[in-house]
């Protein structure tokens, strides 16, 4: 069962969950219920034991997790819930490394990168610092301009996603490109008749 073995093992989903290789969908979502119920920390489990239950279900409840971890399983390598690290090196013949489009449970997803998070939380700030400036302009000035600052406030955080997300260029090399030094043309053919 799941909880008498020790957190040291690693045991399979499938013995997470106490059901065979072979089972069903509907004989996996039972199994995730019965050890969900018995796991809970609200009826006596502890946290790390639920925790392992509704990984293992999941990525077993999804047909593509589910084949994918078979596949896993069935090379020997390791559980969903151990840290997934990309390797420097090429992978194997015939696997693709995950990448930001197909992050693993718990990594990090794509706003993860500290510049996409300040430029996310600097534009939530002025959409925060407009609603604050609007109450106190409709008790000092207009209703007219709080409504416009907070019309603006509003638009601001899907801009803030949008700006935040958006793709960033590469930088630009400072190099000059081959024959683009000195005002030369790489195109350029010397005249007929120069010696050039």
């Amino acid at each position: 069962m799941a909880g008498d073995t020790p957190m040291r093992v690693q045991r399979s989903l499938y013995e997470v969950l106490d059901v065979p290789p072979s089972a069903t969908a509907e004989q996996i979502r039972h199994a995730y219920r019965v050890a969900a119920r018995r796991t809970h920390p609200d009826a006596g489990g502890s946290s790390p034991a639920f925790d392992r239950v509704t990984l293992a279900y999941r990525v077993l409840g999804d047909p593509d997790r589910r084949r994918r971890y078979d596949l896993r399983l069935a090379a020997g390598t390791p559980h969903p819930s151990a840290p997934r690290r990309s390797s420097p090196g090429p992978s194997a013949p015939g696997r693709s490394s995950p990448g930001p489009s197909a992050p693993g449970p718990g990594a990090p997803g794509p706003g993860a990168d500290p510049m996409v998070r300040r430029r996310y939380l600097a534009l939530m700030l002025v959409a925060l610092t407009l609603f604050i400036s609007a109450g106190t302009v409709v008790r000092l000035y207009s209703v007219t301009a709080a409504m416009i600052m907070m019309v603006v406030a509003a638009m601001i955080p899907p801009v803030a996603v949008t700006v935040a997300s958006r793709p960033r260029r590469a930088p630009s090399d400072p190099r000059p490109r081959a024959g683009e030094d000195r005002g030369v043309r790489a195109d350029r053919t010397p005249p007929p008749g120069s010696d050039r």
